[in-house]
């Protein structure tokens, strides 16, 4: 049997299975668009839409002949719309406690913009529902049905299904003026989700009458702060130089970034601006001295089959980096290793009490003493002086 006849035959395996799937995955739809309704509502959210689709017979083939031989996960899918940017975060981890997710599959797809261009946001990840007759904790593999999840904002949702028509179903090439045209209104699109966050703000501000978080969760002022503030987009472009490492996306950026972050103690807006003014230049010197530039540069030890890349928002996290280290505080939501942490941390302080020490120099004395790539087990490392 050669290879097209083989791939028919998996098609059609394929095809047979969805015509026979077909009826509960309408079936499971109502239930899961009322069940995470249900959730997100007693979560205290507001300002949402909660829609699921089951993919046409026409659309599913069409991805299974694009990779016969890759399981196709997304026949039932899920989109969650926000009314608000900041209430995103929140929504999928109230969507995550339904679900088995399969965190390689998370995307955010802004990480995936250059750093100068403007697009819809949206964080999409597959999760298993397991079957409610299965015990919790029984030992079993757990079964159920996958899902795709999407969450995105009201605005970018309306902009991307528009794109999407008028672009990729588009039979002839759109001149480069309509281009043009949907760079700007991606770009508008993207102030007016800003500026709603600002507008809800300063309601509850003015109803409370006493300061308030920052309305945009941390997500929100994280993600504005990286996006807006010359200064952050500056030093993503030095340290990637720097490194000599390409841009891209890189799967679970936002969680870590948001972890190094929290541990700074900067929770606020204007809290990561004045931290990341007084050590942006520790966080330059120290992504340089530490970065690994031939593994994953993020989680270099979890999962060093990854090429180095670097990230929209990489000055920040080695800035809140070695702000957190030097300060002492506990990194424990980061999936970094208390053993390279120790190293970071000595490292971090080295260049810190050093200001006129070479990054470089001081990067060719750590690769000689850190552990190797790959270390998880703690016990594997060994206490680093570069004083």
């Amino acid at each position: 049997m050669d290879a097209r006849d083989q791939d028919e035959r998996l098609v059609a395996a394929e095809l047979a299975r969805y015509d026979r799937e077909l009826r509960r995955y309408r079936k499971l739809r109502s239930r899961i668009e009322a069940d995470f309704a249900r959730r997100i509502e007693a979560a205290g959210f507001r300002y949402f839409q909660v829609t699921a689709r089951v993919k046409s017979r026409e659309s599913f083939e069409r991805k299974v002949r694009r990779a016969p031989d890759r399981e196709v996960r997304d026949i039932l899918g899920v989109r969650i719309i926000a009314h608000f940017e900041g209430d995103l975060s929140g929504m999928e981890q109230v969507v995550r406690e339904a679900l088995i997710v399969d965190d390689d599959s998370w995307v955010d797809k802004s990480a995936l913009l250059p750093l100068d261009a403007f697009g819809y946001r949206s964080v999409q990840f597959v999760g298993l529902m397991p079957d409610a007759e299965q015990e919790a904790g029984d030992g079993a593999e757990p079964t159920g049905t996958q899902l795709e999840v999407q969450l995105r904002t009201a605005l970018s949702d309306t902009w991307s299904e528009l794109e999407h028509d008028f672009r990729y179903k588009s039979a002839r090439q759109l001149p480069r003026e309509v281009d043009r045209l949907f760079a700007i209104s991606a770009a508008l699109l993207e102030q007016a989700d800003d500026n709603l966050e600002l507008i809800r703000r300063q309601v509850d501000e003015a109803r409370t009458a006493a300061p308030a978080a920052d309305g945009g969760g941390e997500r929100g002022y994280i993600g504005r702060f990286i996006q807006y503030d010359g200064d952050s987009r500056s030093l993503d472009q030095i340290v990637t130089a720097a490194l000599d490492v390409p841009f891209g996306a890189v799967t679970g950026s936002g969680r870590e970034l948001r972890s190094v972050v929290r541990a700074a103690g900067w929770l606020q807006y204007d809290a990561l601006t004045d931290g990341f003014a007084e050590y942006s230049e520790l966080g330059r010197r120290l992504a340089i001295a530490c970065a690994s530039s031939s593994h994953d540069i993020l989680l270099t030890d979890a999962e060093p089959h990854r090429p180095a890349r670097s990230f929209r928002g990489i000055g920040v996290y080695w800035t809140a980096m070695g702000a957190a280290l030097v300060a002492g505080a506990s990194l424990r939501e980061s999936r970094v290793p208390d053993g390279r942490l120790a190293e970071y941390r000595a490292v971090a302080t080295y260049l810190f009490e050093h200001p006129e020490a070479s990054a470089l120099a001081t990067r060719s004395r750590y690769e000689q003493v850190a552990a190797p790539v790959g270390t998880l087990d703690d016990t594997e490392f060994r206490p680093i002086d570069l004083g």
